[in-house]
């Protein structure tokens, strides 16, 4: 009886410690489905690692749509429209060295930076506008992404976390929590 009660500070520390490794591995991997309880859904379900998965799949899949649309949008505060803008004032800024020609007069100088930087800008504009859609349906850029779903698979990722990350990390978290429940049973035999 003497040696249970010290005893079972080491079981209790290791069993604590062992239960924070495999709650890191229930917060990542466990459920794989969202749960629900009386329709409303359980917090944490599915896994953390399966919503992070649903996530990039879902916003790849809104960023296609969206560059999409972004290309028939002709309006001012579109996207597409503010990068061309940018090149445009970046172009034009990059040409500041034709204002320091001598022999030019500045009128024709302001215009042969303007005439270059709106090169620039239509050719942005084409690039962004018409050759990149056409790439993305040329090489069909959505298949990719549903390639990218059904490749990424979290069963993968769960037997390198199983073989590479938890059984180190749970061998050295009940070392720790053994030298700690065997400090606390050397504490408790001194102060009884």
């Amino acid at each position: 009886m003497f040696i249970i009660k010290p005893l079972s500070f080491i079981v209790f520390n290791m069993l604590a410690g062992f239960l924070i490794i495999f709650s890191l591995k229930i917060i990542l991997f466990i459920p794989k489905k969202e749960k629900r309880f009386v329709g409303t859904r359980i917090p944490l379900t599915p896994a953390l690692i399966y919503r992070k998965k649903i996530w990039l799949i879902n916003k790849l899949t809104k960023m296609l749509k969206n560059y999409i649309v972004d290309t028939q949008d002709e309006s001012y505060d579109s996207r597409i429209t503010k990068w061309e803008q940018k090149t445009f004032h970046k172009a034009f800024a990059k040409l500041e060295f034709i204002s320091n020609f001598k022999f030019l007069p500045s009128s024709l100088k302001l215009q042969i930076r303007h005439f270059l930087a709106t090169i620039v800008y239509e050719v942005t504009k084409q690039f962004l506008r018409s050759f990149v859609p056409y790439l993305m349906e040329r090489y069909n850029i959505k298949q990719y992404i549903e390639l990218v779903d059904l490749k990424l698979d979290v069963k993968i990722l769960e037997g390198y976390f199983n073989r590479y990350v938890f059984r180190y990390l749970t061998m050295f978290t009940l070392s720790v929590c053994f030298l700690i429940g065997l400090g606390n049973v050397i504490i408790y035999l001194i102060v009884k």
